[in-house]
């Protein structure tokens, strides 16, 4: 006790930020040690030190961890003071900034009851504890600050680039709490900030949130390093209905996932069952995350298309993406435009982080972006369609090189999106028009690569280059082929130009792949060919015998099974066989790019099923053995696992070869345009 009272009385002297940030870090949660409470009473302004070197202060690391008995503590000895609430950190952040960030409600209605005026801080981005709140999500504490602003003139829902509360929940995707924002505040939906951005451009830049451009469509399979698994997560994506009413993401974490609306899940039964089932409780809760996985990215892909559609239907004219062009301060004259509510001078009170918004320094000529052309770029197909069916005028936009949206489609090489959007355009017209560097819609098909949702290797990449550039030429006018872009190149030499290095490339690795699988083929057909001369049971070797020479097994019960397992052996041999022609051939072959087209991936994907099936039937002429000779072990447990291994595997490696054979296929009987 004596000890205590001596601290305490040399506080002032002895207490330093040192201590006081030592002793808030080793504090136990609402507990607050009576050193910070000596610290926080010191005189001459002690207390709203910095002690850490983002500039915090004992409130805002009390704020941070929402210790709300803290704060309730120090309020009822008086010891929070207005001072010390507006005293803001390095970033400009006061405590209510840090507590909204971090979603600790109760901690914010104590500062906010202590100094009301506290709601309008901004730090040094101009962002207000309510922007804070939407930009982290924090659903709770956005709707009580919200509340408390209520008729404040301040607009508080911008910060100083202009960038706006619904900017804000777009950008961190949290949809449900963008769709109330609309509500709440509907003059944000045509708001944009200095670089023309509005909230319907952020979300044309987030393929990810939507369907076509994440990995569960079935058009992207190939997006994610083996197929099999992502196929399954496509097929739960599409069994999963996500209900219509609710529009918040519950988050969980990985042992305790939250609940959805998935009726086919394990559910906990009785005790006694789930110890019956004990072995497989892991898979069982594996499998469980994996589903609800999936159902918190089809809730995320469900109400971003809901917003889009809700930011499209208030959208009263396209014109302003389209010919529009910002002012010097072009969100803060969007009251004539958008119906936004005029901005009010923000009111400045002492040692209060208010900033005033920045004024342009230099006149913006800056077009807003367009939310199609945005769209069209990343491959958004939903997005694409809701634009056009409110707004079909708005297909015939360019961009900054002259570009239309036909153009751009070809040159991210997207199939679907390119034979959707010719049958809501003048398509003619569009296939015409060329850009401002004098490239045809040909010339534009002949940028390398595809689209980045799928990972292709070389061979694959390059197939696909030259099936597209023939799918366009196929649709192009017949003079483009000789048209000259202002690099005074045709398509043809530019495309041979781009795929130098790409073809190389392809051969390569087309070429050291083959001699592995050739050294596989010879393995197998050797191991078979040998198999042939030292069948199950050998040969009868009596020379007085009639079946001198004809295998053992021969005249008795296991004739059959010992046919079998010849012919599972001559058909492992033969599949060997030709598996080695056909990789012998595509080390022969020219490799041009015509070649890449059709040649070279139907011999690939010839010699590849070949070797699959020389492999299967190999194991089950092993699986034949083990039945002929009576081992007392079941074989089929190993067969089936291994056949199960092999199909997956072959899924994974031949898909993305057959899903462009079939395109390349149904371009070539469907096109007859003019020959290359």
């Amino acid at each position: 006790m004596a000890a205590s009272g001596t601290s305490s009385t040399a506080g002032d002297a002895t207490v330093s930020h040192h201590d006081a940030f030592r002793e808030l870090l080793n504090r136990q949660k609402d507990h607050l040690p009576p050193v910070l409470v000596d610290y926080l009473g010191r005189p001459q302004g002690g207390h709203l030190g910095h002690i850490d070197v983002d500039g915090n202060t004992v409130l805002h690391f009390l704020a941070i961890d929402g210790d709300e008995s803290a704060f309730k503590e120090l309020s009822e000895k008086g010891l929070i003071t207005s001072e010390m609430l507006r005293k803001g950190n390095f970033r400009g952040n006061t405590a209510l900034h840090e507590a909204a960030r971090f979603g600790h409600l109760s901690v914010v209605k104590i500062m906010l009851e202590k100094e009301e005026g506290l709601a309008l801080a901004r730090n040094n981005l101009g962002e207000t504890p309510l922007y804070v709140a939407v930009a982290a999500g924090k659903k709770d504490v956005y709707d009580f600050v919200k509340q408390k602003l209520v008729g404040k003139e301040n607009d508080v829902t911008r910060r100083n680039d202009g960038s706006s509360l619904l900017h804000a929940a777009v950008v961190a995707e949290y949809y449900d709490l963008a769709l109330e924002i609309v509500e709440s505040f509907p003059h944000l939906v045509g708001a944009h900030d200095e670089k023309g951005i509005t909230a319907l451009s952020v979300q044309a830049s987030k393929p990810l949130s939507f369907k076509s451009g994440s990995a569960y469509s079935f058009i992207n399979l190939g997006s994610r390093s083996f197929i099999p698994i992502q196929l399954i997560r496509c097929l739960i994506y599409l069994c999963i209905i996500p209900p219509m009413d609710q529009r918040a993401i519950p988050t969980g974490d990985e042992e305790n996932p939250p609940r959805k609306n998935c009726s086919f899940l394990p559910q906990p039964i009785t005790e006694l069952k789930w110890k019956l089932i004990s072995g497989y409780r892991w898979i069982l809760r594996r499998v469980s995350i994996l589903i609800r996985g999936v159902d918190d990215i089809k809730q995320k892909h469900t109400l971003a298309m809901l917003l889009a559609k809700r930011l499209i239907a208030k959208e009263t004219d396209w014109s302003h993406y389209t010919y529009g062009e910002s002012s010097t301060e072009p969100w803060k004259n969007q009251g004539q435009t958008d119906h936004s509510v005029p901005l009010h001078p923000i009111e400045r009170r002492p040692n209060l982080h208010f900033a005033a918004v920045t004024t342009a320094s230099s006149p913006r000529n800056n077009r807003m972006r367009n939310p199609l052309i945005q769209a069209v770029e990343n491959s958004i197909e939903e997005l694409v369609e809701a634009i056009l069916e409110t707004f079909p005028d708005a297909a015939y936009t360019v961009d900054r090189n002259g570009k239309n949206i036909l153009h751009i489609a070809v040159e991210q090489k997207d199939k679907l999106l390119y034979d959707y959007l010719k049958t809501k355009v003048r398509k003619d017209m569009m296939l015409r028009a060329i850009d401002n560097q004098g490239n045809t819609i040909l010339h534009l098909a002949t940028k390398q690569g595809t689209s980045p949702r799928i990972l292709l290797g070389h061979l694959n990449q390059m197939a696909w280059d030259v099936c597209w550039f023939k799918r366009i030429w196929y649709d192009s006018s017949c003079h483009f082929q000789y048209h000259r872009n202002l690099d005074g190149k045709t398509a043809r030499e530019l495309f041979q130009e781009n795929h130098v290095t790409l073809r190389e490339n392809a051969e390569k690795a087309l070429k050291d792949m083959n001699n592995g699988l050739m050294l596989v083929s010879t393995l197998i057909g050797t191991v078979n060919y040998a198999t042939l001369f030292s069948i199950p049971g050998g040969y009868v070797d009596d020379n007085e015998s009639k079946s001198f020479g004809r295998p053992k097994f021969f005249s008795t019960k296991k004739e059959d099974q010992l046919l079998v397992f010849l012919w599972y052996t001559g058909v492992a041999l033969f599949s060997s066989v030709i598996a080695l022609a056909s990789m012998l051939v595509i080390q022969l072959s020219r490799f041009t790019d015509d070649d890449f087209f059709m040649t070279l991936p139907l011999k690939y994907v010839g010699a590849l099923a070949a070797l699959f099936v020389s492999a299967i039937f190999t194991v089950a002429a092993c699986v034949e053995t083990y039945l002929i000779i009576e081992i007392n072990v079941n074989p089929y447990y190993l067969m089936w696992p291994l056949v199960g291994f092999l199909i997956l595997l072959s899924i994974d490696v031949v898909y993305l070869t057959f899903d462009y054979m079939y395109f390349a296929i149904r371009c070539a009987f469907s096109f007859t345009g003019q020959e290359m």
